[in-house]
């Protein structure tokens, strides 16, 4: 089969690839496919567990064994992560799968798609060097997708978020990531993460409430407390990031005849922590198994059966995180104050990063164990800390 597919980042290029090794005619379209996004870059374990390339590749990374977790009033708690999370630079891992998929056969057009036909089974793609002809479309070009704005219409401002992010040239506080909750009622965080020989500072916010000046107000300001030595100049990146409300994840429909949506254009993010490598790699991997199976629509069946549950329990619980209040304190704050002091929340959120339990057993921890975690808190005054 002859596939097109728009978009060459994570998503596409993986799907690029795999499809490629089946024996199909990929064609991969994108103008833009070297351009820095704002992306942390972190690699959770069950990525690194369920796609062994990463460990098997050479790509430069950092292993991360700590997370600062900070709240609005200064109040902190550190996270151990046994299972670590591994940082790489997002344009290092978009260039070393875009050279993959080419090498197993894909073709890559460096050009902007400007036009998507159907014409009974087959699909017409226009660029500004011609029109090219494929069996079956695939939109990996992001949370302001072209393809999904043609076939089922865009994200809907209410299921995005916006990030704004910078890199810094050195490798600030190696082996620990940061992250910064910022005032009640703001849908979102401020990052730090330390790759190999630099850092990646960046914000995210839910829309329509972000504005771009606001958050670069707040990330300059964390940069001059914490990295007072990096510098005045930089530049800056951003994008949206699509984070789904319950009803549009159970709604949404990303896969039709002859055609499927991945990673970002699908929304397939974590609305709750914005976590989007992963799924857009497992979307690719999910979809290429469809074909190998020989009927790719049966992509809409697995993608819900495989991590529609975690997102959209995730979404959920989004509102309550960021907004919610447990003994006249911020649910941030008393999140924060479990962590210092709890062994059992330690363990469980490690093991919620790394995969090895979803959120839906989390809370089931969470209650069964209550005791514990209550004896814990207790033993170190937690309430009145």
């Amino acid at each position: 089969m002859k596939i097109g597919i728009v978009g060459a980042r994570l998503a596409g290029s993986y799907a690029g690839l795999l499809l490629s090794r089946l024996g199909h005619e990929v064609l991969l379209f994108d103008h833009a496919a070297e351009e820095e996004k704002p992306c942390g870059g972190g690699v959770t374990f069950k990525a690194i567990r369920k796609m062994p390339w990463f460990a098997e590749s050479s790509l430069p990374h950092a292993k991360i064994g700590t997370a600062l977790l900070s709240a609005h009033d200064g109040y902190a708690g550190s996270l151990l992560l046994p299972h670590p999370i591994h940082i790489f630079s997002r344009r290092s891992i978009d260039s070393h799968l875009l050279q993959w998929a080419i090498q197993s056969g894909t073709r890559f057009l460096p050009e902007r798609a400007l036009h998507f036909a159907k014409d009974r089974k087959t699909w017409r793609i226009k660029t500004k060097a011609g029109a090219f002809e494929v069996d079956y479309l695939v939109g990996a070009d992001g949370a302001n997708s072209s393809v999904r704005a043609a076939l089922v219409g865009r994200h809907a401002s209410l299921d995005l978020s916006l990030a704004l992010g910078c890199v810094l040239p050195n490798a600030y506080h190696p082996g620990t990531v940061r992250i910064a909750f910022q005032e009640s009622g703001f849908q979102g965080y401020m990052w730090s993460f330390p790759r190999v020989d630099q850092t990646s500072v960046g914000i995210i916010r839910r829309l329509p409430g972000a504005h771009a000046s606001d958050l670069k107000r707040r990330v300059e300001e964390f940069i001059a407390v914490h990295y007072p030595d990096a510098g005045d100049e930089r530049a800056f990146y951003a994008a949206t990031v699509p984070c789904l409300r319950h009803r549009s994840l159970i709604q949404q429909r990303v896969c039709g005849e002859h055609w499927a949506l991945l990673g970002d254009a699908a929304g397939f993010t974590d609305p709750l922590t914005a976590e989007g490598i992963y799924y857009a790699l497992r979307s690719a991997e999910l979809l290429a198994d469809s074909f190998h199976r020989g009927d790719p629509s049966r992509f809409e069946t697995r993608w819900r059966m495989d991590f529609l549950a975690d997102l959209e329990r995730a979404s959920h619980w989004r509102d309550h995180v960021f907004t919610g209040m447990v003994l006249s304190r911020t649910f941030i704050r008393r999140s924060l104050q479990a962590v210092r002091y709890s062994g059992v929340i330690q363990m469980l959120l490690d093991n919620l990063i790394s995969g090895n339990i979803s959120y839906k057993v989390l809370l089931r921890n969470l209650v069964f164990r209550s005791p514990q975690i209550l004896a814990q808190a207790l033993r170190r005054k937690l309430v009145y800390d």
